[in-house]
């Protein structure tokens, strides 16, 4: 692999991370008792702005993956993009519990 390419994967693991981020500060911000908004409110489950960009950046990596896919890199983007769309799954999904 080329400098170009490990520059690339790196830029993707930094993406990868921001959904597991937001998702904590979101907790984080719940643990101090302090309310967090809803975008939008769908039979009980929310959808916070910090899981609204989760699912953007989530969304871009499998694009990415889409437009890399000749090259050996675009699976390891489809990888991080599915497993930032699961983490944000997870947490909308949560939302419903916490609402209780």
């Amino acid at each position: 692999m080329t400098s170009d390419h490990w520059m690339i994967l790196l830029m993707g693991m930094a993406l990868a991370c921001g959904p597991i981020l937001l998702i904590w500060f979101e907790d984080k911000t719940r643990a101090r008792n302090v309310t967090v908004p809803v975008l939008v409110s769908l039979k009980g489950y929310g959808l916070s702005p910090h899981s609204a960009f989760g699912l953007v950046i989530a969304v871009m990596l499998i694009y990415l993956s889409y437009l890399m896919r000749g090259v050996g890199l675009g699976f390891v983007f489809m990888i991080f993009g599915f497993l930032g769309f699961i983490v944000v799954v997870q947490n909308i999904r949560k939302s419903k519990m916490l609402a209780r």
